[in-house]
């Protein structure tokens, strides 16, 4: 099928039907009636050639736009001659969407007058799609986050409203300016912020968090990535950097980190208190056992007083024997004496005198014996005591042996959260260290 080849020379019909054979074409008359249409154009549009052939333009446009004033308007241009070109939204056979890169090209008489208008168009839609949702990405960064966009050398080529909020500046105080007014003295004079926009020119991408100044002299952390764009050539052509504002998470962290620097020291002094209570405890076993040990020796001690009380009161009885037979010897000289008369008035004396002793005798015998017993008594509540004693200190040596476990239990727990403690401070450090 050969579009308008009567209107051209033999060698331009040979030209236009090749390209006709590699671009989807259509022609329409100046009222937007299809003429002609070659096949790659019906394989684009999902149609057969009778179901187009008559059929006025507007059965491939969307509704809205066949109602608008752009339709009119174009249509009209047409039939003035003038040719039109872009990117346009048709519609398919089954309903679909598509985008044509299309060129309207009006085909006039010997006269001026337009008679036919050629359609030569190109299925983009993928082209067109994908930008689109590129855009709608962009949109969508656009809203929810800081934009800005520097030069390979890092003066500033736009901003967003985002951007100029977290920072506090207009876009007329910073456009053209460095990126170095935004960072802190000591960084933007370092060799790491010179290497920072070298890797950048190298279209090295970079993502971090990022110590800044805002506009009021305040320091605010920003999460940031630096994205060069690179031309067909691959050259940087401009950065651009994608942000949101981390100060209060920053603050935030911070403070986790004070407080967990805080709790790890209180958790070393506890630790030390801790040793110092097991070795106070280990002491006092010492101690008790000490006493335990003493309790055991005087209870011994007193036990053989014991013994010494009960050979005492032996003595005494043997001491109250002797006095009884002295006494009944003494009355049997008495009697003796009385028999023999005068002869035995001398022996008599000494009888009575004997007898005056052996009395005596059985009386300090019964007040010796009177003490014994109370020594007796006092030496078997001793006894009794110190068993006591020996009973509570070898329990107080268990009870202190327990607290010593306890406190080591309490120790070994409390080495533990030190170590836990020191771990989790260096995971929070590395979680917290940024870049510039």
């Amino acid at each position: 099928m050969q579009l308008f080849s009567h209107q051209f020379s033999t060698a331009w019909r040979d030209k236009f039907a090749a390209i006709q054979q590699a671009v989807p074409m259509i022609a329409f008359s100046p009222e937007g009636v299809v003429l002609e249409v070659n096949d790659l154009f019906l394989s684009s549009m999902g149609y057969s050639r009778n179901e187009v052939i008559g059929q006025p333009h507007r059965m491939f446009c969307t509704p809205e736009f066949v109602a608008s004033d752009a339709y009119r308007l174009h249509w009209e241009g047409l039939r003035q001659g003038k040719s039109v070109s872009g990117n346009i939204k048709r519609v398919q056979k089954n309903g679909n969407l598509i985008w044509l890169e299309a060129t309207y090209i009006p085909v006039k008489n010997k006269q001026g007058k337009v008679t036919e208008i050629i359609k030569i168009a190109s299925d983009v839609s993928e082209r067109i799609n994908e930008s689109h949702e590129h855009q709608g990405i962009l949109q969508a960064l656009e809203r929810s986050m800081a934009l800005i966009t520097f030069t390979p050398d890092g003066h500033v080529i736009s901003a967003n409203n985002n951007f100029m909020k977290v920072m506090g500046y207009s876009l007329q105080q910073i456009k053209g300016h460095s990126h170095a007014m935004f960072c802190l003295p000591q960084y933007r004079d370092s060799h790491e912020y010179r290497n920072h926009w070298q890797r950048l020119r190298n279209g090295e991408f970079i993502l971090g968090r990022f110590e800044r100044v805002n506009g009021r002299g305040q320091s605010i952390w920003l999460e940031a990535s630096y994205n060069p764009v690179i031309d067909d050539d691959g050259k940087v052509v401009k950065v651009v950097k994608i942000a949101q504002d981390i100060t209060a998470q920053m603050d935030q962290q911070r403070q986790q980190e004070s407080m967990m620097t805080h709790v790890h020291e209180l958790s070393l002094t506890t630790d030390k208190t801790a040793a110092e209570g097991v070795t106070i405890v280990q002491k006092a076993v010492e101690d008790m056992q000490e006493v335990e040990a003493l309790a055991r020796r005087t209870s011994d001690i007193i036990g053989q007083l014991g013994q010494t009380s009960e050979r005492i009161g032996e003595m005494v009885d043997t001491i109250r024997r002797i006095s009884s037979q002295t006494n009944l010897l003494a009355i049997n000289a008495t009697i003796e004496a009385a028999h023999a008369g005068e002869q035995g008035r001398g022996f008599a004396v000494v009888a009575g005198e004997v007898r005056s002793l052996a009395d005596q005798s059985r009386k300090a015998a019964v007040e010796i014996d009177q003490l014994t017993q109370n020594i007796r008594d006092g030496v078997m509540a001793a006894i009794d005591g110190m068993g006591n004693c020996v009973n509570r200190a070898g329990g107080g040596v268990a009870l202190s042996r327990n607290a010593g476990d306890v406190i080591n239990q309490v120790n070994l727990g409390m080495q533990d959260l030190v170590r836990m403690m020191a771990e989790f401070s260096v995971v929070a450090r590395d979680q917290g260290q940024t870049r510039h």
